[in-house]
């Protein structure tokens, strides 16, 4: 079977045994300031999402297949799929079996791209404050968003939501009607230059194994 990029779920992250993870974002700003209190903040670029995994002790035959698949990502040349293991699924909904097989998609976006709202929901179904989502978008939808809920909402009894702020702004692109994913919402991410750990072995089992992702957009 030929390797195909980014990686699937289902081909990496799916495989790993997280013990540990830091899951935030790194910002993009400019900062100037007096000496009275005053700051001024300019964003240079929007931030991006960051994580810093940690793998627990396994055979060494496991992570040994691990490793490999990290070195063939090429250093920071190829991407992964990778969620965020706290937030596999929605809050409201620990397993995902109420979302079930619903198709959810983006109803509108504000304006000023800091909301979205959501139809396709189950009826009443709850999306809880820091909540993710992901969405694949552009010709050939090789662009990817990934977003985080900023506030609780519940939909209708049609699963129809009012306007969710999200973090960070909905990227341009992004359109009404593009499928959102609830269920192991994915960033799309490249490992960090020189993080990864293949870890230390000794006889049967690995210690230590782990590395450092950053999103790629």
């Amino acid at each position: 079977m030929t390797v195909s990029y980014p990686y699937s779920l289902a081909f990496f992250a799916d495989k790993l045994d997280i013990a540990s993870v830091i899951w935030d974002i790194q910002r993009n700003d400019e900062m100037s300031g007096t000496g009275d209190g005053r700051v001024w903040q300019a964003e240079l670029a929007p931030p991006l999402w960051i994580g810093t995994v940690t793998l627990n002790r396994k055979l060494s035959a496991e992570l040994k297949q691990i490793a490999a698949m990290v070195r063939k990502l090429h250093g920071a040349q190829e991407a992964l799929m990778l969620y965020d293991p706290l937030s596999k699924y929605p809050q409201y909904d620990p397993t995902g079996s109420i979302l079930g097989s619903s198709v959810v998609t983006i109803g509108s976006i504000a304006s000023n791209r800091s909301s979205l709202s959501l139809v396709g929901l189950p009826a009443n179904y709850r999306i809880t404050v820091g909540d993710k989502m992901s969405i694949a978008f552009g010709a050939g939808l090789t662009k990817f968003a990934f977003l985080e809920a900023s506030e609780t909402i519940t939909a209708n009894g049609s699963g129809t939501s009012a306007q969710i702020a999200v973090f960070p702004f909905v990227p341009t692109g992004v359109a009404a009607g593009d499928e959102v994913v609830l269920k192991k919402p994915a960033c799309r991410c490249i490992i960090v230059p020189g993080s990864h750990n293949p870890g230390t072995a000794a006889d049967l089992f690995t210690d230590g194994a782990g590395f450092k992702v950053i999103q790629k957009k």
